[in-house]
């Protein structure tokens, strides 16, 4: 009997904590978290928050929420380029070797969602700019997943050259449409500062990469040279380069009253924006993928199994082909609200147990599960919900911060 040959030698690192021989210079890694920002869901929903609200109040809580996010991205990459972890293997120093599962394939279910999201964006924008029948979205979208999945199957090398080229294009997109726009209608009207909407614009933003700062924060910077690097990398990319991508997103938009395919149109700049949006789903999907690929090749290993991470690409394009499908990106609101309750009391947990039950150093625990971690995770979750998605207190994502922290740094379990 012919003996099996050994498996594809784990160039990612999914399952081991990636050596300082294969670390990244601070300028990849921030050109690699700069083509993580590129993504079709930040014109089209700064497009929509730019003509809804006042922009005084939409800039504001845009600056403040990505603030916020980068220092999230700063506390989880530090972590990731001190311990060479992904966020998956993270979960398990934490949640537990089985009870690692959960956080694991939630953060693929996410960013397999975020891909979706991408995906219905440009396929509805392609459809919609070019005046095509409706059932075509549905091809663009499943041709569009197929020829994504290439980069994100080869890993993270690939991606860096593709962000290369969906860099600029973006920026060339964005200025000009601030440019056409404020030249021919002239500048957006600030509006009254409304303090009730603040919450309100603060915790869409938030929504929009409370994951990312907490689960791609670990996949990719994990790469960094030194922890320095990692801060640095967050705040270049969330505090200046995603701010700059809603805010001026938002321009256009807020003069012309919009939505981003009609915004475009009107500016001349139709060939343009199909391009550009195209490659920002290519760019998104490579991350998404490859970010799914990473937690749910961990999730497969805590039930017992061995899986190629390539192979699990395979997997997560299909569910992205379905979710697209259905249309994730018309239940916006729903989306981000859920990301931001669920996905931040999980990250709490992470940045509670290393920096102040673990002083900063993660020892083996041997536990199956962590009970106490997932009682923190769902009491942040359940406040953030209720307070926040419910009953729009301003102070409910607060809340669902200091519950989870609190809870767990009073009940979790000390290590040796």
């Amino acid at each position: 009997m012919a003996e099996r040959a050994p498996p594809p030698e784990d160039t990612e690192y999914s399952l081991q904590p990636v050596p300082l021989v294969a670390r990244l210079s601070l300028m990849a890694t921030i050109l690699l978290w700069a083509s993580l920002t590129l993504d079709p869901s930040a014109p089209y929903l700064a497009s929509w928050w730019g003509s809804s609200f006042p922009f005084v109040v939409f800039l504001v809580g845009t600056i403040v929420a990505n603030l916020v996010l980068s220092i999230f991205s700063s506390l989880s990459g530090y972590i990731a380029s001190k311990e060479g972890l992904t966020y998956a293997l993270a979960t398990e120093k934490v949640y537990g070797s089985k009870g690692a599962a959960i956080p694991a394939f939630w953060a693929g279910i996410v960013s397999v969602g975020w891909l979706a999201f991408s995906i219905g964006v440009v396929a509805e924008g392609i459809q919609s700019m070019l005046s095509l029948p409706a059932w075509l979205y549905y091809l663009i979208a499943l041709l569009m997943v197929l020829l994504f999945m290439v980069t994100a199957y080869l890993g993270v090398k690939h991606i860096v050259k593709l962000a290369m080229i969906g860099v600029p294009l973006l920026i060339i997109l964005i200025v000009a449409g601030v440019g056409l726009s404020t030249s021919k209608y002239g500048t957006p009207q600030m509006g009254s500062f409304d303090a009730s909407l603040l919450p309100v614009v603060f915790g869409l933003v938030l929504g929009t990469f409370v994951n990312g700062s907490i689960v791609l924060s670990f996949d990719y910077q994990r790469f960094c040279r030194r922890p320095k690097d990692a801060v640095l990398t967050a705040f270049t990319n969330f505090l200046i380069f995603w701010s700059f991508i809603i805010i001026l997103s938002g321009i256009p938009a807020a003069v012309l009253g919009k939505d981003l395919y009609g915004t475009y149109v009107q500016l001349g700049l139709r060939a343009l924006a199909i391009v550009t949006l195209f490659i920002l789903a290519w760019t998104s999907a490579d991350n998404q993928l490859y970010s799914s690929s990473l937690s749910w090749t961990l999730g497969v290993k805590t039930l017992g199994s061995t899986v190629d991470r390539r192979k699990v690409v395979f997997v997560a394009a299909a569910l992205t082909v379905i979710l697209s499908w259905v249309k994730l990106h018309t239940f916006a609101v729903s989306w981000l609200s859920l990301l931001t309750s669920v996905s931040l009391p999980a990250g709490v947990v992470l940045w509670t147990d290393y920096f102040l039950v673990s002083k900063g150093r993660w020892t083996e625990r041997n536990m199956v599960a962590n009970y106490q971690a997932f009682l923190s995770w769902f009491l942040g979750s359940v406040t953030i919900w209720y307070l926040h998605v419910h009953r729009q207190f301003w102070y409910g994502i607060l809340a669902g911060f200091l519950v989870t922290f609190i809870v767990y740094y009073i009940i979790g379990p000390r290590r040796k």
